[in-house]
C-alpha cells in the first residue's frame, strides 16, 4: 500500500468532502481517503491505482484532482478566480444602472439578456456543470440552488422580455452569481499564501554534504548521493545533513530547533546527531546513519502531513443547514408550483409563485456569512500581529477548551542570559569584562549571553586566544593564562548550581594550578509578559498546559512559577503530539503556542496551532502565525476570533431566519403584489448588504 497527497479543485462547502471520499474509496484498488477541505487535499492509501483513474472518478462528480500542485498552479487558480469575479461584477453593474432613473441608461432587454447570461452562464458555468453533475448521481448541494434561482430567474427574465413586460430579473440572476463569485475569489485568496509545511521542514537539513574518501579527501556532493556508512565532515557554523555518529572531532552542537533544549550539547566520538542540527566551535566527521526519508527530521515532516491528513473536516453551520435546506426548497417550489396550477388552472399564474420563491431561497446571504466575516477578520488579525493560513482553525481559536505551551523560545526568550554572577577571587569588577574579553569572537550562544551583559563595558586585549570545541576558550590578558568554559575543560568542581541554569567558570593558571576566578551562571529568561498573559488566559476559562523538550526539573520549575498545573518536560515530537490527542479524545478543543521544529507536528495536530515568530517551517506547520514578538498577540487573536464567532452566529441567524420569514410568505404568493421575482431580487440584495455591514464591525476590534 502507498499513500500519495492529492489538491482538489471545486470543492465549495463541507459536503463536498464527503462526496470526494465516497468517490475515491468507491475506485478498486483504494483502502481510505481523507479529505482536508481547509487545505483542499486528499490522501489517498492505496494499491497500484493510477493517478488518472482517481481524477476520472472526481471528474465524474465535478472535481478536478492535481496530481503534483506547484505554487504557479495555485496562482493561476487565484488569478482565474479575479477574472471570473471581475467579469461578472463588470456585465452586472450595467443591469443595476438601468434602475435608477438619473442615470439615463437604457438597456434594451435583450441587451440585458445578453449581459446577465454572460454572467449566469459563462461566469457561473461552474456552479451549472457540478450541480448537472451532482444530479446524475442524485444529488442536491448549494450549487443546485444557486443553478436553479440564477437560472430561473434569467429564463423567466427572457419570458417576460418576449412578452413585453418592464420587471425583468435579469439583475437578480446576475447579482447572485457575481456575489457568490466575490465570495469565492476571497477565499481563494485567503488560502493562496498557504506553503508546503513538509518542503519547509525539510529544508532545515542543507543540500549538499562534503564527503571523505578513503583518504580523508573531502568532496562536495549532493546529500541525496549519501548512502549507510558514508563518512562526511560539517564544519563550524554549518548544519549537520544526515543523521549520523560522530567519528573525530569536537563541537557543540545546537539542537534547540529541534528538541527544545535551549543549550547547545557537546559532542564527540560515539555521539549521535540529528540532519538539522547547528555546528558551532569545532569541526566534526560523521558515519551516516540515515539519510533523505529514514532521517529524524524527515519522520517529523511525514508526522505534520500526517496530522493534517488526519484532521476532521470542519462542517460549517451553513453547510450543514444547506444539506437540509435544499432539497426542502425544491421539494416547496414544486409543491408551490403544483398548488397553483391546481387552485389557478393556469400554469402561466403558477410559475410564478414557484420561482418567487425559488429566487428568494437562493442561499446568497447564506453563503457569503461565513466567508465574508472571515475574509473581514482576516485582514483584522494581519494589523493585529496574525497572520490565518487556516480559517478552520481560526474559529476553533475562540472555541479553545485548553491550550498547551512549548517552553523553549515561547514562555522564555530562548536565549542564555547571565542571570547571576558569582566571585570566588580577584575582585568582582574584572569578571565580567575578562570573561566577555574572551568570548569576543566566538559564535556559541552562551558566548553570546556573555557579550550582552558586558554590553557597554571596556574589554582588555586578548593574546593567543584559543577555541576548545565541546570545552570553552583560553588566552592571555595582561599577561594572565585564563580559560572559560565548563567544569571539564577547567579541571575543577562547578558545585551549587540552579537547576534550570548552566555555568561557566574562569579560571587563572596560577604556578600552573588552577585557580578559580568566579562562575557566570547563564540561564533561559522568562519573557517579561509571561506571567500576565498566562493569568488573563486563566482569567478566561481556559486550562493550560506545558508541554517541553526541555529537562523535567526547569520545566516544573517553570510551571509553579507561572501557576500552570500540567507541565511535561523531555517531551520528544510524538510525546507532545500524542498528550494532545488524548486530550482532543476526552472531547477537548486544543490549542498549541510553539516556536520549534519539534513544535511542529503538534501544530499540526492541535485544533488551532499557534507559532511564534523566527522560523518558517513552524510557521508553515502552523495554522496561525503569531507575527509580532510576544505573547501579547495571542491575547487579541483570542479575542477577535470569539467576536468572529458571534458575528458568523449572527450573519447566519440573519440569512437562515430571511429564508425562513419570506418563503413561505412566497409560496403562498403574497409577495406577487409587490412584485414578485423583483421584490424578492431585492431582499435578497438586502439581506447580503446587511451580512456584509455586520461584518464589516470586525475591522474596528
Amino acid at each position: 500500500m502507498e499513500t500519495h497527497t492529492y489538491r482538489i479543485e471545486g470543492m465549495t462547502c463541507a459536503s463536498c468532502v464527503l462526496r470526494v471520499e465516497k468517490a475515491l474509496v468507491a475506485v478498486p484498488g483504494v483502502a481510505n481517503a481523507t479529505v482536508n477541505l481547509a487545505s483542499e487535499e486528499a490522501t489517498v492509501l492505496s494499491d497500484g491505482v493510477s493517478t488518472e483513474s482517481l481524477a476520472q472518478a472526481l471528474a465524474e462528480r465535478g472535481y478536478t484532482l492535481v496530481a503534483d500542485p506547484t505554487g504557479a498552479e495555485q496562482e493561476m487558480e487565484l488569478k482565474a478566480a479575479l477574472v471570473r469575479m471581475m467579469f461578472a461584477w463588470a456585465f452586472t453593474l450595467p443591469l443595476f444602472a438601468t434602475m435608477f432613473p438619473s442615470t439615463r441608461l437604457h438597456l434594451d432587454w435583450r441587451l440585458q439578456a445578453l449581459l446577465s447570461g454572460a454572467v449566469v452562464f459563462v461566469a457561473g458555468g461552474g456552479f451549472f456543470r457540478r450541480a448537472a453533475l451532482q444530479a446524475l448521481h442524485g444529488e442536491a448541494t448549494m450549487d443546485t440552488l444557486v443553478a436553479l434561482g440564477a437560472g430561473v430567474a434569467w429564463a423567466f427574465g427572457l419570458l417576460e422580455g418576449l412578452r413585453g413586460e418592464h420587471h425583468l430579473t435579469f439583475e437578480t440572476a446576475a447579482a447572485l452569481v457575481a456575489c457568490l463569485l466575490l465570495g469565492k475569489y476571497l477565499e481563494t485568496r485567503a488560502k493562496g499564501h498557504t506553503q508546503d509545511s513538509l518542503t519547509a521542514l525539510l529544508k532545515l537539513a542543507p543540500a549538499t554534504a562534503l564527503r571523505l574518501d578513503e583518504t580523508g579527501q573531502e568532496e562536495a556532493v549532493p546529500v541525496a548521493m549519501l548512502q549507510i556508512g558514508d563518512h562526511v565532515r560539517v564544519r563550524p557554523g554549518s548544519a549537520i545533513p544526515v543523521d549520523g555518529r560522530v567519528l573525530a572531532g569536537t563541537a557543540d552542537v545546537e539542537e534547540s530547533l529541534l528538541t527544545g533544549e535551549p543549550l547547545p550539547v557537546p559532542k564527540g566520538p560515539g555521539d549521535a546527531v540529528i540532519a538539522g542540527a547547528l555546528v558551532h566551535g569545532g569541526c566534526l566527521d560523521l558515519e551516516v546513519l540515515a539519510t533523505g526519508r529514514d532521517t529524524w527530521l524527515a519522520k517529523l515532516a511525514r508526522q505534520v502531513g500526517e496530522a493534517k491528513a488526519a484532521k476532521a473536516p470542519v462542517q460549517a453551520l451553513a453547510d450543514r443547514i444547506s444539506g437540509v435546506f435544499v432539497p426542502v426548497v425544491l421539494v416547496l417550489a414544486a409543491l408551490t408550483f403544483a398548488a397553483w396550477w391546481l387552485r389557478m388552472g393556469d400554469i402561466s399564474m403558477a410559475w410564478r409563485p414557484a420561482v418567487t420563491l425559488l429566487v428568494i431561497a437562493c442561499p446568497c446571504a447564506l453563503g457569503l456569512a461565513t466567508p465574508v466575516a472571515l475574509t473581514t477578520a482576516l485582514g483584522t488579525a494581519a494589523r493585529n500581529g496574525l497572520l490565518v493560513r487556516d480559517s478552520a482553525a481560526f474559529e476553533r481559536l475562540g472555541s479553545l477548551t485548553d491550550l498547551a505551551f512549548d517552553k523553549t523560545g515561547t514562555l522564555t526568550l530562548g536565549k542564555p542570559k547571565v542571570r547571576e554572577i558569582r566571585i570566588l577571587s580577584g575582585t568582582g569588577a574584572e569578571l565580567l569584562p575578562l570573561a566577555a574579553a574572551l568570548e569576543r569572537d566566538s559564535e556559541h550562544p552562551l558566548a553570546r549571553g556573555i557579550r550582552e551583559a558586558a554590553e557597554g563595558l571596556v574589554l582588555p586585549v586578548v593574546e593567543d586566544f584559543r577555541a576548545h570545541p565541546g570545552g570553552g576558550v583560553s588566552g592571555r590578558i595582561g599577561g594572565r593564562e585564563l580559560r572559560l568554559g565548563n567544569s571539564a575543560f577547567l579541571d575543577v568542581e562547578l558545585a551549587d548550581l540552579p537547576e534550570d541554569a548552566t555555568a561557566v567558570g574562569l579560571v587563572e593558571s596560577v604556578a600552573d594550578s588552577p585557580r578559580l576566578l568566579g562562575l557566570l551562571i547563564l540561564a533561559d529568561a522568562l519573557r517579561p509578559e509571561a506571567k500576565d498573559v498566562v493569568r488573563a488566559l486563566q482569567e478566561d476559562g481556559l486550562n493550560l498546559h506545558l508541554f517541553s523538550g526541555d529537562r523535567p526539573g526547569p520545566v516544573l520549575k517553570l510551571a509553579a512559577e507561572l501557576g500552570i498545573p500540567e507541565a511535561l518536560g523531555a517531551c520528544t515530537p510524538e510525546m507532545k503530539r500524542g498528550r494532545i490527542l488524548e486530550l482532543q479524545g476526552q472531547g477537548r478543543v486544543v490549542g498549541f503556542v510553539g516556536d520549534g521544529v519539534n513544535d511542529a507536528s503538534a501544530l499540526a495536530q492541535a485544533d488551532a496551532g499557534l507559532s511564534l515568530p523566527g522560523l518558517e517551517a513552524t510557521e508553515v506547520a502552523a495554522p496561525l502565525n503569531l507575527l509580532r514578538e510576544g505573547l501579547e498577540p495571542l491575547l487579541k487573536a483570542r479575542r477577535l476570533a470569539r467576536k468572529t464567532q458571534k458575528i458568523i452566529r449572527q450573519n447566519l441567524a440573519w440569512a437562515f431566519g430571511y429564508n425562513l420569514m419570506l418563503v413561505p410568505l412566497a409560496a403562498f404568493g403574497q409577495l406577487e403584489r409587490f412584485g414578485g421575482p423583483m421584490l424578492a431580487g431585492a431582499a435578497m440584495g438586502l439581506s447580503s448588504l446587511t451580512v456584509v455591514l455586520n461584518a464589516l464591525r470586525l475591522r474596528k476590534t
